[in-house]
């Protein structure tokens, strides 16, 4: 059930970026790390990128917010091992071990901040 939920939430999602530009549009939220501080922080762009990857605008989506476009296939297998895969096949167990542990999370951290440093180094 909860799979369904995410595949739902996930269609929504792909429905309100399709369809409406979150540049010209109230309904999506301004960045509030930007709005405060006036840097990016790692998301910043990737509603503009989202909306723009929907239309077959790759490119634009890339200069939007380049990690979150390398970043979705990640997401989305983590998202299925999660959500929808069968949890207790080890193979799965070990796909989410490797993807998602302990040396994972910190390396995601170290690309995240370093992300971080650089866009608004050289912005």
């Amino acid at each position: 059930m909860t799979g369904l939920a995410i595949i739902v939430v996930i269609l929504a999602g792909i429905y309100l970026y399709s369809r409406y530009d979150p540049e010209k549009n109230i309904l999506f939220p301004k960045c509030p790390v930007y709005t405060i501080t006036g840097y990016q922080c790692p998301g910043c762009g990737s509603q503009r990128a989202f909306h723009s990857l929907f239309h077959g605008n790759f490119v634009a989506a890339f200069i939007y917010n380049p990690l979150m476009i390398l970043l979705i296939p990640y997401i989305l297998l983590g998202v299925c091992v999660e959500y929808i895969a069968n949890r207790t096949n080890p193979r799965i167990t070990r796909i989410r071990n490797i993807f998602f542990g302990k040396w994972a999370a910190l390396t995601l951290a170290v690309i995240l901040i370093t992300y971080t440093v650089l866009r608004n180094i050289l912005a």
